[in-house]
Order: C-alpha cells, then sequence, then structure tokens
C-alpha cells in the first residue's frame, strides 16, 4: 500500500464503505470526490481515505471532513462534488464539532438514532429482569409488491402461534422495505435484547449462506450488546410435501389413485448453489415416493437447467397425457407470473396433453408450522443456522465480507 507524505495536508475526507453504504453508491461518490479533487487540483490540501462502517447507516452515505468534524450525508454525486468545496446545503450536514462534542444538526434531513448510552447501560439477567426478545422474519422480496405483501400478511397470520411479549418483524433481503439492517434497528428500538433472524426461504443456498449471515455480522459489530442467532431455512420438511400434495389435491390430483399418465414437473427458482439443486432433486424424488403417479420431473425458472421448457418437453416424450406445473414457490412474484405464461404458451403448442399449474405454497397452515418451529429452534438453541453463520465467519475472514445489493422499486 501508499505511504503518502502528508506534510500541509488541509482536510481529510473518510468515505464509508461499508456495506450498507456500498449498496446505497459509495463506490460512486468515492470516485465522484476523488475525481472532483483532480480536476481542481486539491490533491496536495485533501486527502481521502475508505473506512469501514461509520455507524450512521440509514443516512448513506456517510463522508466525514476533519479536522472540522463535519459529518456528511451524501446521497447522490452533486452533493459528493460539494463536500469538496464545503458548499453542502445544511439538510445534508448531520453533525457539527460543538464544545461539548459533536452536535446534531437540526435542520438535517438525518435520522436521529439509536441512542449509545441506552443501549451500552441496559443490564441483561439482573434481578428479576426478563430479557425481550425478538423475531425477525427474512422474506426474498419481490418487484411484484403482491408477493410482498403476502409476506407480510403471512406473518401477521403467524403471530397468534407465538408467545405473547416476543416483538415480531418482517424485513426483506431485496426489492422491498424494510431492508435486514432496517428491521434489526426496528426490533431494537422496540427494547429488543436478542433477535433471532429467521429467513422465510426454501432451500439453503447464497442468500441464506452469504447474504443474511453478512447483515446479521454487520448488525452485530455495530451492537455487541445484543445476541443474535440465526435461523435454520425450511429445507426438506415433511410438511413441505403435505403442502405440495394439498396444492395438487386443489386441482384435482387424488393422491390415493394411480395415475399411469400424468406426470409432475416440480418447479423451483434455480440456484448456482449445487447443494440447493440437490436438495431440490431429493424433494422431488421424496414427492414422488408419496405418491402413485408414474413420473415426478424438476426445472428451474433461471440460473440452471433443465429449463421449464425443457421439462415440459421432456414430460410429453415420456409419454405424459396430463402434466402438472407445481410451483416450488413460497409466494407470488414476477416468477409465478411468468410461470402461468408458460405454462399458457404450453399447453398450445402440446395441444394433445393436458398442461395445468397448481397453486403456489402461499398461507398454507402447515407452513406457518415449519417457520414457527424454525424460530423455537433459533431462539432455544437448536437451529442448525448456526452452523451456516459459522461457516460464513470462516468464509469471511478468508474472502472478506459479501456485499449484497440491495434492490429498491
Amino acid at each position: 500500500m501508499t505511504t503518502w507524505d502528508l506534510d500541509g495536508m488541509q482536510r481529510h475526507l473518510l468515505i464509508c464503505n461499508g456495506s450498507t453504504c456500498m449498496r446505497a453508491g459509495a463506490e460512486e461518490v468515492t470516485q465522484e470526490i476523488r475525481r472532483e479533487i483532480a480536476k481542481n487540483q486539491l490533491d496536495a490540501k485533501i486527502h481521502t481515505s475508505r473506512t469501514r462502517c461509520n455507524g450512521r447507516c440509514k443516512d448513506k452515505c456517510i463522508v466525514i471532513s476533519y479536522p472540522d468534524a463535519t459529518w456528511y450525508r451524501v446521497p447522490d454525486i452533486d452533493v459528493a462534488k460539494q463536500v469538496v468545496h464545503e458548499e453542502v446545503a445544511t439538510e445534508n450536514v448531520i453533525y457539527r464539532l460543538g464544545q461539548q462534542g459533536l452536535v446534531k444538526n437540526p435542520d438535517s434531513k438525518s435520522v436521529k438514532g439509536i441512542s449509545k448510552d441506552k443501549a451500552a447501560n441496559r443490564k441483561k439477567g439482573e434481578g428479576d429482569h426478563k430479557v425481550k426478545k425478538a423475531i425477525l422474519f427474512v422474506g426474498h422480496g419481490s418487484k411484484l409488491e403482491a408477493g410482498n405483501d403476502e409476506v407480510r400478511e403471512f406473518v401477521n397470520r403467524t403471530t397468534y402461534m407465538i408467545e405473547p411479549g416476543i416483538i415480531v418483524e418482517t424485513c426483506f433481503l431485496e426489492f422491498a422495505s424494510p431492508n435486514i439492517e432496517e428491521g434489526i434497528e426496528l426490533c431494537i428500538e422496540k427494547g429488543a435484547e436478542e433477535i433471532h433472524v429467521v429467513p422465510i426461504i426454501l432451500l439453503n443456498a447464497g442468500h441464506s449462506k452469504l447474504h443474511i449471515p453478512a447483515e446479521i455480522e454487520h448488525a452485530r459489530g455495530h451492537f455487541p450488546h445484543i445476541t443474535f442467532t440465526y435461523g435454520e431455512t425450511i429445507g426438506i420438511h415433511e410438511e413441505v410435501f403435505e403442502i405440495l400434495k394439498t396444492r395438487l389435491a386443489e386441482i384435482g390430483f387424488d393422491s390415493d389413485v394411480q395415475h399411469e399418465e400424468t406426470a409432475i414437473l416440480l418447479i423451483a427458482r434455480g440456484s448456482s448453489d449445487a447443494e440447493a439443486n440437490g436438495d431440490f432433486y431429493k424433494i422431488s424424488r421424496l414427492l414422488w415416493e408419496r405418491l402413485d403417479v408414474k413420473w415426478v420431473e424438476c426445472a428451474f425458472m433461471g440460473v440452471t437447467t433443465p429449463t421449464v421448457e425443457e421439462g415440459i418437453e421432456r414430460c410429453v416424450n415420456l409419454g405424459a397425457k396430463r402434466i402438472i406445473m407445481l410451483p416450488y414457490f413460497l409466494f407470488t412474484g414476477i416468477l409465478m407470473e411468468r410461470m402461468k405464461r408458460m405454462q399458457e404458451k404450453a399447453a398450445a403448442q402440446y395441444s394433445g396433453t393436458s398442461i395445468e399449474i397448481a397453486e403456489y405454497f402461499g398461507y398454507h397452515p402447515k407452513l406457518q408450522n415449519v417457520l414457527v418451529e424454525r424460530a423455537e429452534q433459533a431462539m432455544n438453541g437448536t437451529s442448525k443456522g448456526m452452523k451456516v453463520l459459522e461457516d460464513y465467519r470462516v468464509y469471511a475472514k478468508e474472502h472478506g465480507h459479501v456485499h449484497h445489493h440491495h434492490h429498491h422499486h
């Protein structure tokens, strides 16, 4: 790394490159500040450094100017240029240095944040004090808002099954709000001292192995007084097969009757994770074992093969006269809409074969049972998710922390 001679340097800009700021455009902010400095030949006067998280994540992106100790919120490259010239609008100034330390700018658009004194002074497990627990359910998130609404409604319908007094919140990996970081902060603002993060995710792949653990580790760094645990994904669970059988029954498939000319095409999102794809094939085999049907085939909506079109073609070539497309999806979304169009196209293409599509999991009570079980495991210390979290820590030591871009509408 370079060692600069900083003699005579007048300002030092600390540009947050923590995970939240990076997702919000910190790289663009960093580059724009450096371009503006170079353009105005200020390299001998203004030095810049990238930093890890500075603890003001809701005000992303953060830039701190020294020696004046001014904290800025820099939402775009226009404000980035203003920081270089110290011409930032007052609404984007978070703190200035006063006689007693940092002073919050009353005109700032920034949020107040969580009191460090209150957080540090919380005493757990003393006397009659009962630790306040929170369960934070994490949905994937969808570009289709109806899918996000279904996740929220599902959690609302499930809350009655959870012990009274436990905080229950919902957040999303991407495409919807609140994100995981915001969900954690919401739990803490409500007084949580233990946060049990439970993914509403079918199979253990990239999101559950890397992205959610990265958010938990990020939060642990900010809130060392909070205990975090991690729940297991839904995975291979007996209740899942009951849900699938229910959805088949709804379109007239009798599980007690032999189906010599019927193929069930189980359709998943698709993953680059070999273990997750392997689990999906195992689920299809176990489903076949529970039904008197000649074929249960697999297909994926993307990322890997066979594709849905290939799966349908295979079923036709095997001799199926009836194909039931069975979505291995929790809630609606863009991919479910696309799958319906695929069904319509296939039905027209293979006019001699009946091609139907069943419902996704949705508000099935047995899905509630699984998620509550996963939450209880996280709280009682028996969750396999803790091993996933530990594996992520080992991964992060070797490869660095994962930065997952949180998409918004």
